[in-house]
């Protein structure tokens, strides 16, 4: 019998299965993205109820910034812990220091950055995205999974059931994306395998409440990792020292099988034994709360996508907890689908913007971090493995992978492709990065009145043409390209500044174009060549991004400047398309 008949059927244009954080953030992006009527299902009855996921990085914030919840999520850490916390190594908390990995998580963070690090757990953020989500009218439906699916040229069908009362119903989407977490069953059913190293360690955290405050220091201690004879692993406390959670890793005997499967068959008795080995004192009083048993494991997988059914979060990629990339790499992988899937969906952008550069975007920052993650785990967790581990990445600074990522696909115009990680506060804007760090000031005429904010709140969910004072050529060329696109005008501004141009690597008469997702789309240093018509340029490079796919033809980007690809053979020639995106034209005032 066919399992996709006789049930009520629900259209939607996104499916998404899995409304933990990375779930509910996609809903959210594409609502803010103008895609209504996605359905979100959740097979819990609520948000999460323990802990997890508590530190946050700057790009990750920034995209809260994006969507608003910034200051909430800074109240909320707040009252649990310090912002400017450390990150150390010790015997025990009674024992000695062994390592200062940060002694201030934001320090420097400001130069690179509009958004600073932040401690916030799991189950203190999901109800805020839960209440953002039903204030944007997403269907978001808890204790609701998904039986089963099956993807055609034109959608995903999917069979989802109620878990209270067994009622099913059919969903009918565009694109179905997975956000189910690292024992995917989407992923199992699409047949993709996980590069990885196998399984890790069978780890266990432990709840507890416990008064080690006299422990703490005067400059909080943010995470705390613990390494004796008894016990790898580490802590998180709240900033009264009264409360929080031990993970453990090893146990025992280092390097022995026993050591790396402390929560086999672990009991309250012998997680207070753990606890009270990581505090360094026998006699103290604690009180377990809760115990969760869960795989280390550092994995991505090997395609991020087949077809319609797309991968994101803990089904795309596996880590260990350290440095919190995990939740972190998810976020942002949601990041750049979001506005790509509200393009293709309206009809601007070619199937390719999904199915081909979301792969080729994200899986090589997957797999670097997976690496960079194994490698956190055994130098500060697992020592004794660096012998058993087939290859070590030597590590790379965290602002590195956090904010200086660059993508590599079909939807840039690249003059090379470079490194994959590069120092954030030396990049230059070259296509494929993140828009370099730099505070703006937009004013009308000779107002000097407007308050200074982060380049990167101006995309905003729109492509973004960033000029030099002088660029008058490419100026015209955003509102004549406009105008051929069917789209309201743009408000122009006065560029000014010589801090931006060297920044971002032009001279007065060059530009930028920002992707909605913040990243550098193409760039050029100056004027177009006499000959060359900057408005069929900026068509053609907008065509190229977009993976709209008409004729092939060869443009003349490359006689632009020695800066712009070598060759663009592309297929842009778009006949009789009559849905396209807006290229906002912005001069921006620096101050």
């Amino acid at each position: 019998m066919d399992p996709f008949t006789n049930f009520p059927v629900a259209h939607a244009p996104v499916l998404i299965v899995g409304g933990s954080m990375v779930g509910m953030t996609l809903s959210i992006l594409l609502a803010k993205h103008g895609i209504s009527g996605c359905i979100t299902v959740e097979r819990h009855p609520s948000t999460a109820i323990h802990p997890r996921a508590a530190l946050f990085h700057p790009r990750t914030m920034e995209i809260y910034q994006e969507l608003g919840l910034y200051d909430q999520m800074r109240a909320e850490s707040a009252k649990s812990y310090d912002e400017n916390s450390r990150v150390v190594a010790v015997e025990s908390l009674a024992g000695k220091l062994i390592q200062t990995f940060a002694s201030n998580i934001n320090e420097g963070i400001e130069n690179v950055s509009s958004a600073g690090r932040l401690f916030l757990t799991q189950d203190k953020l999901e109800p805020m995205l839960r209440k953002e989500a039903i204030q944007n009218g997403i269907d978001l439906r808890f204790s609701t999974e998904m039986i089963s699916f099956e993807q055609d040229d034109k959608g995903a069908t999917a069979l989802i059931r109620s878990v209270e009362s067994g009622e099913k119903n059919i969903v009918r989407a565009e694109y179905l994306v997975a956000c189910d977490g690292v024992r995917s069953s989407v992923r199992d059913k699409l047949g993709i395998k996980v590069n990885g190293h196998g399984l890790l360690s069978h780890s266990l955290t432990i709840y507890f409440k416990a008064d080690v405050s006299k422990y703490l220091e005067d400059q909080y201690n943010g995470v705390i990792y613990v390494n004796n004879p008894t016990v790898r692993g580490f802590f998180r406390i709240d900033r009264t020292g009264q409360q929080g959670f031990l993970v453990v890793f090893t146990a025992g005997k280092q390097g022995t099988k026993e050591s790396r499967f402390p929560a086999d068959n672990v009991t309250d008795e012998q997680a207070s034994e753990y606890l009270r080995a990581a505090i360094g004192n026998e006699s103290i009083q604690v009180q377990i709360e809760s115990i969760a048993k869960w795989r280390a494991v550092c994995d991505n997988a090997q395609r991020y996508n087949v077809g319609r059914v797309i991968l994101a979060g803990d089904s795309a990629h596996a880590m260990t907890p350290q440095g919190g990339y995990g939740g972190n790499t998810g976020i942002q992988d949601v990041h750049n689908l979001a506005w790509k899937l509200a393009l293709l969906i309206n009809g601007r952008a070619g199937r390719e913007l999904v199915e081909q550069t979301y792969h080729e975007e994200r899986f090589p920052v997957g797999q670097k971090t997976v690496n960079q993650v194994l490698e956190r785990y055994v130098v500060r967790s697992a020592p004794e493995m660096k012998k058993s581990v087939d290859y070590l990445e030597e590590e790379l600074p965290d602002t590195w992978l956090e904010l200086g990522f660059r993508y590599h696909s079909s939807a840039f115009m690249a003059d090379e492709l470079g490194e994959l990680n590069e120092d954030p506060l030396v990049a230059t804007a070259r296509a494929g990065s993140r828009a370099p760090h730099v505070y703006i000031k937009t004013a009308a005429g000779d107002s000097s009145d407007a308050s200074p904010y982060p380049i990167s709140r101006l995309c905003d969910g729109n492509f973004v043409f960033v000029l030099g004072e002088k660029a008058d050529q490419w100026k015209q060329a955003a509102q004549e390209t406009n105008s051929c696109m069917d789209l309201p005008q743009v408000i122009p501004y006065k560029c000014r500044g010589r801090d931006f141009l060297i920044r971002y690597g032009i001279s007065p008469f060059g530009a930028v174009l920002l992707r909605p997702d913040g990243f550098v789309a193409w760039k050029t240093w100056q004027d177009p060549v006499p000959g060359v018509v900057a408005a069929s340029v900026l068509r053609d490079v907008m065509e190229r991004i977009l993976c709209l796919n008409g004729k092939e033809s060869l443009q003349a980007v490359e006689s632009i400047n020695p800066h712009s690809a070598k060759t663009i053979s592309n297929d842009l020639s778009v006949a009789g398309q009559e849905k396209k995106t807006q290229v906002q034209f912005l001069d921006l005032t620096l101050t």
